[in-house]
């Protein structure tokens, strides 16, 4: 014990958060410099991170997707404060006697530059947040599980849109697994709810990053197997494995310098007339080219509808079809659904699959 009054602030606080709530709690009955040390806010609030799950990289990393909660989280009633600006918020200004140098408890001066609360903010939201994981009655357990089911519920009914749904819907779903882990932090489920969410939104990278978390909870969870097989081979095949150069930027959401090298000259080819727009019967040809046959004018006024639309041609002519930036939403979408088919159809154009160089 000797020497853990020797240690500074921070120094403790890493030891510390590999301890037990309960031997934190111990140590401070010991000594006035261990109960000081142990009452640190700054230490609490990171154990709640330690102990039920990071919040702040769980919103960094769907924010990195491209889906923010970030305001919907900070003006939350229901979520147990964890921030160090709630600690400044909930503290009640004179906190003279917290910011003490901590020589006057121990006579050992603190680490240079640091600055740390002991208010009891800190060990008042673990202990909120402790009580809600683990309840104290059998009626809070039962009304916590129902309450987590609907809302795991309504979650995958606002995501039965897919890659369709709105922002704000993506935003609401994260936010509302949020409440679930607020109380099951070890939820498998959860994670790969946010996994799928950001797999929907073509961010591979915090999506593996969320199955990650998940299948260290839960390795044998079926859906977060499934997914990960799924996201691990369109990356594989969109960046690439061997000699094979990526087809997407490192953003995954456009083509990769070699993709949009290749896609100029396609378009080249299929321009016939030079027009710099690849009308109805350009793309029939261009479909005829990679599939074998050519398609109804049905199918090729979809593909047209889908990605172009009246284009203004060189001369200055509206012609309904497809410009480069046409050609290179289409194939996005397709690498990002099978990036095998890119490739094999960037074979059928005369380039090198692997390479994407033209023969």
């Amino acid at each position: 014990m000797a020497l853990f009054e020797l240690l500074p602030q921070d120094a403790f606080n890493k030891i510390a958060l590999d301890l037990e709530a309960d031997d934190l709690a111990t140590l401070m009955l010991v000594s006035r410099r261990l109960n000081r040390l142990a009452s640190c806010d700054e230490l609490w609030i990171e154990k709640i991170s330690a102990d039920f799950g990071d919040r702040e990289h769980i919103i960094d990393t769907l924010a990195e997707a491209g889906v923010d909660i970030a305001e919907l989280v900070y003006q939350s009633t229901d979520l147990v404060p964890w921030r160090h600006q709630q600690l400044d918020d909930e503290s009640d200004g004179d906190d003279s006697d917290c910011k003490d140098d901590i020589s006057e408890c121990s006579g050992i001066a603190p680490s240079t530059g640091s600055s740390y609360l002991y208010t009891g903010v800190g060990v008042r939201c673990y202990r909120d947040r402790f009580v809600r994981v683990f309840p104290r009655s059998g009626d809070d357990a039962v009304s916590t599980v129902k309450s987590a089911e609907a809302t795991l519920e309504s979650v995958k009914h606002m995501l039965r849109d897919g890659p369709r749904a709105s922002s704000d819907v993506f935003a609401e779903a994260a936010y509302r697994l949020l409440l679930v882990q607020e109380y099951y932090p070890n939820s498998a489920e959860c994670y790969y709810l946010w996994a799928l969410i950001c797999f929907m939104l073509n961010s591979f990278k915090p999506s593996m990053s969320f199955i990650s978390i998940g299948q260290s909870i839960n390795g044998e969870f079926a859906p977060l197997k499934e997914l990960a097989k799924e996201v691990q081979s369109i990356v594989a095949g969109a960046y690439g494995t061997g000699n094979q150069v990526p087809l997407l930027d490192s953003a995954g959401s456009g083509p990769s310098p070699h993709l949009a090298k290749a896609l100029a000259i396609v378009f080249q080819r299929l321009d016939s007339d030079r027009d710099g727009v690849l009308n109805a019967t350009e793309l029939s040809h261009m479909v005829r080219q990679t599939n074998g046959q050519a398609p109804p004018p049905a199918v090729v006024s979809q593909i047209i509808g889908s990605f172009g639309g009246q284009i203004q041609a060189k001369s200055g002519r509206m012609v309904q079809g497809w410009n480069l930036a046409s050609l290179t939403d289409f194939y996005i979408a397709q690498t990002l659904d099978d990036p095998s088919e890119t490739r094999k159809d960037l074979a059928k154009f005369g380039f090198d699959p692997a390479t994407l160089k033209y023969a």
